[in-house]
């Protein structure tokens, strides 16, 4: 299976900081990427904003199953980014996309979602609030590549049916969007 790993926003409610802060011995951004690798998914990771610094954070990662593309337009939004990342995958088979700045995904989270999938649109939610990573179709590759821009993932899966799987671990709806929410994770995990 495959994955758009979306790190190429501008992070303007962590001044820019989040996808580079230091997290289990890394970054948030490596760790993303690791566990992405780690679930045996070829991970396609869409930069934008400080690419140069987010590549150069992947570097010990590199292998056959990573690619790192930049979405040079990344300030239209996210719609944009996931286009740039759907331009690579395969056309044959199912994908997530998720995000950089999620750290508690962990490999588990992407196989409890692809063994429990029974629809072309899979979402996780979490006390009644979707989640992260979204399972998708093969089809959907061909339908992000159509959407006309700027555009949400969410308003764009909210025309198609979708499974929603109930789960109780929060890491699913668990991101990093300021410097006190990364404080709050640092203290939780001491």
């Amino acid at each position: 299976m495959q994955n758009i790993l979306l790190a190429a926003g501008l992070g303007s409610r962590s001044e820019g900081k989040k996808l580079l802060l230091p997290y289990r011995g890394t970054s948030i951004v490596a760790n993303a990427v690791l566990a992405s690798l780690e679930a045996d998914l070829f991970t396609i990771v869409v930069t934008g904003y400080r690419s140069d610094e987010v590549v150069e954070h992947l570097k010990a990662l590199a292998c056959h199953s990573l690619l790192i593309v930049h979405n040079p337009d990344y300030l239209r939004g996210q719609g944009s980014s996931t286009q740039t990342g759907a331009r690579h995958l395969s056309q044959d088979e199912p994908f997530f996309i998720s995000l950089a700045d999620m750290p508690l995904i962990g490999k588990q989270h992407y196989h409890w979602i692809a063994d429990n999938a029974h629809m072309d649109v899979v979402r996780p939610s979490f006390q009644g609030h979707f989640g992260h990573p979204v399972l998708l179709g093969p089809s959907f590759r061909q339908v992000i590549l159509e959407e006309k821009l700027p555009f949400s993932m969410r308003s764009l899966l909210n025309r198609y049916p979708t499974q929603r799987l109930e789960v109780e671990d929060a890491a699913y709806v668990t991101d990093i969007d300021t410097l006190e929410a990364y404080h709050h994770l640092l203290a939780t995990e001491q």
